[in-house]
């Protein structure tokens, strides 16, 4: 994994270029200031390249998730989930904790996941509600609730799926009224939370 700072010249280097006869491919993804802890200065990195394979295949996966328009949320989240891990194990990161938010704040955060179920909200819109920083609002939230943002809304939306699921509704009918893309992501969470698909948890109950 190769980590280049602000103002840094973007090249593939030379071992890569090695390893793949000349023909390497890159992904980049570039950060927004606004994920970066806040405190008195930015994070130093030290080194070019990091040789860390579990960092390395979660940029993996969310490059993934990019590709095949995962929900935005769910990607934003990991990413700074990704961000932490990067900047605890291979950065100094200078900067003093911000403050737990507020209790209104968090309701306002958590009632917008609320009535907005089916939605494709950001993590900016849930940040500007809040009005912080978008990894602020991730740790005051778990702090506050015991999971991140994205999570509570997954957990959210399954609870309603099981009810619609029970009551006869389709996989797809389940799927789209929830804001899933489709039934598959449904299938994932669904198989991530309770070890079975949507389709399976129906047939248990009807």
């Amino acid at each position: 994994m190769t980590v280049i700072e602000p103002h840094e010249v973007v090249s593939c280097l030379d071992q890569d270029k090695a390893a793949a006869d000349g023909q390497a491919i890159v992904q980049l993804m570039f950060l927004d200031a606004d994920l970066m802890p806040v405190g008195t200065g930015r994070p130093r990195f030290h080194e070019v390249t990091y040789p860390d394979r579990s960092l390395f295949n979660g940029i993996a996966a969310l490059h993934r998730g990019l590709a095949h328009g995962e929900d935005e949320l769910d990607l934003e989240s990991s990413l700074i989930r990704l961000l932490t891990v990067l900047l605890a194990r291979h950065a100094d990161a200078p900067g003093a904790t911000s403050p737990t938010l507020r209790p209104r704040a968090l309701r306002q955060v958590r009632e917008m996941l609320h009535s907005q179920l089916n939605s494709n909200i950001k993590l900016d819109d849930l940040a500007a509600v809040a009005g912080c920083s978008k990894r602020h609002l991730i740790r005051s939230f778990r702090q506050a609730y015991g999971v991140p943002p994205h999570h509570y809304r997954t957990l959210l939306r399954l609870a309603r799926a099981k009810s619609m699921l029970a009551a006869g509704r389709s996989v797809a009918e389940t799927a789209a009224e929830l804001g899933y893309c489709d039934q598959s992501q449904l299938n994932r969470h669904f198989r991530r939370e309770f070890g079975m698909s949507a389709g399976g948890y129906a047939r248990t109950v009807r």
